[in-house]
């Protein structure tokens, strides 16, 4: 990371070592990684402690949602088990009926949501801590508070899936039997050009505006919390402090980029390290549970993933989230020197 220049005068913000450049002098600013590592070295106890809260939470919120599902998923793990039952009996194999699996997908689907409700909870909690720690480096103006941080996350998660999700439906509308009888089915061969267009085409333009949202809205959370935006206002601040120069957005994609990464390929370490956990969970579900193998076969599968789910926000949120908090400030202070006439008004 290139560091940034200030001006002295109004527009200066405190260091994190405590100095402040003299009047009317350019001091030189430390660069986005040193001033995140500063915060954490002053503040990572305190927001990993919370960080550490938050996921206990999360995990209790996310068994009871899970206990949900499976009751609401029984008469089908049920009808499943009896089937495989009879089936050994005339020694015969037995799969699953399809409309009993597609149940099981819509429980999980409607189970969605809420999942996606609790970690933006744990988001909104741990961008407000982060972006306050940041915030004593310097003035950042009115603070953000808790809920309206989460009314943040909860818009631009609707907005930012939206478009990723009428792909996925108009592909499967129109290229399979998901929807049964509603469904309008382009065959492949006799619409050899359609059918493409259709399977690929809606789910892949979907998933383009998707990143594309998320890239320009990554700073809206950051933006609520240190400038004490609405929702509308923050998403519309991100957006402007993102695209607003060729620098700013090489500079989000510099900080975006291996944020992403490192959060995609830490999960994916610690769902491999938490694979005994599969087995062991399936053996508890026996003991303790109903003596249902498909069920049980379930739980082992969803242990393994919400391990690392938690471990990973456990370990990455407080690094991100700062770092996000600090690259906001520094697009901000850029664009109050390049135009200091204008303000932002909190929503």
């Amino acid at each position: 990371m290139t560091n940034g220049q200030a001006r002295g005068g109004s527009t200066h913000r405190t260091a994190p070592g405590g100095e402040r450049p003299a009047e009317g002098a350019y001091a030189a600013e430390p660069g986005i990684v040193r001033t995140t590592l500063a915060v954490l070295r002053r503040d990572g106890l305190r927001l990993y402690g919370r960080a550490a809260r938050v996921t206990g939470l999360v995990a209790l919120g996310g068994l009871l949602l899970t206990v949900v599902g499976f009751v609401a998923a029984w008469p089908e793990f049920t009808e499943i088990r009896l089937g495989a039952i009879q089936a050994r009996i005339y020694e015969d194999s037995y799969a699953p009926d399809g409309t009993r699996v597609n149940t099981m997908w819509l429980i999980l689907l409607a189970c969605l949501p809420f999942l996606i409700l609790l970690l933006h909870l744990a988001c909104a909690s741990l961008q407000t801590a982060c972006s306050r720690a940041a915030a004593e480096t310097g003035d950042c103006g009115p603070r953000g508070r808790f809920r309206t941080v989460l009314g943040v996350y909860a818009l631009r998660g609707v907005l930012v899936w939206t478009p990723l999700v009428l792909g996925i439906l108009v592909e499967e509308y129109f290229t399979t039997t998901l929807f049964r009888e509603y469904t309008a089915i382009v065959p492949k061969w006799e619409y050899p050009n359609l059918f493409p267009l259709l399977s690929y085409g809606a789910p892949l333009l979907g998933l383009a505006l998707t990143l594309l949202l998320r890239f320009g809205w990554v700073l809206a959370p950051a933006a609520s919390a240190n400038e004490g935006l609405g929702p509308l206002a923050a998403l519309r601040r991100s957006w402007s402090l993102t695209w607003g120069r060729a620098i700013s957005w090489f500079r989000t994609l510099a900080v975006a980029l291996p944020l992403g990464g490192l959060t995609v390929g830490l999960y994916l370490l610690l769902q491999a390290a938490a694979r005994p956990t599969r087995s062991r969970a399936a053996s508890l579900f026996l003991e303790w549970g109903p003596d249902n193998t498909y069920a049980a076969y379930v739980a082992g599968v969803l242990a393994p993933i919400a391990v690392a789910l938690l471990l990973t926000g456990a370990l990455v949120l407080p690094p991100a989230h700062t770092t996000l908090a600090v690259l906001h400030q520094r697009l901000a202070r850029t664009g109050e020197r390049r135009s200091p006439g204008t303000a932002v008004t909190p929503a």
